[in-house]
């Protein structure tokens, strides 16, 4: 019987999908919280609304980066993720995850200005995710607030 195969293959997926969902929402945290610090003295009042669309964007950008975190196993993450979480090395997932990612922060500036958007446009977003999910640590490694 292939039970006990099955069932470690259901582990290892499980600890896969906790892995990118840990990353990605650390570092939607770390981008959002680095859009806010540097805003802080330079945003006026009535312009946080604003800046709330900014954040939400820039979490999509942290989910794309801690994607690639997560999937890329010349990644180095922080020092205590080493311990709690295992990167794996996935290059066609990190891809297609990181299309995907492209695609929703393309449909969520959409959401801006309904009027001026073309399908075309979601199909460049996933081919940039794709790209840079592709290319993963090697530019990554250069985001830097």
């Amino acid at each position: 019987m292939s039970f006990p195969r099955t069932a470690a293959r259901l582990r290892r997926l499980f600890r896969v999908l906790l892995t990118i969902v840990c990353f990605a929402l650390l570092g939607a945290a770390v981008f959002v919280v680095g859009a806010f610090i540097s805003a802080l003295g330079s945003v006026p009042l009535g312009n946080w609304e604003a800046l709330i669309h900014v954040a939400a964007l820039f979490a999509i950008f942290g989910a794309l980066y801690g994607t690639i975190l997560a999937l890329d196993r010349s990644a180095d993450p922080l020092p205590f993720a080493r311990k709690l979480l295992r990167t794996f090395d996935a290059p066609l997932l990190r891809t297609a995850v990181c299309a995907a990612i492209g695609t929703c922060a393309v449909l969520f500036v959409w959401t801006w200005n309904p009027n001026s958007f073309a399908p075309g446009w979601a199909v460049l977003g996933a081919v940039a995710g794709a790209v840079l999910g592709w290319f993963g640590w090697r530019w990554a490694k250069y985001v830097d607030f």
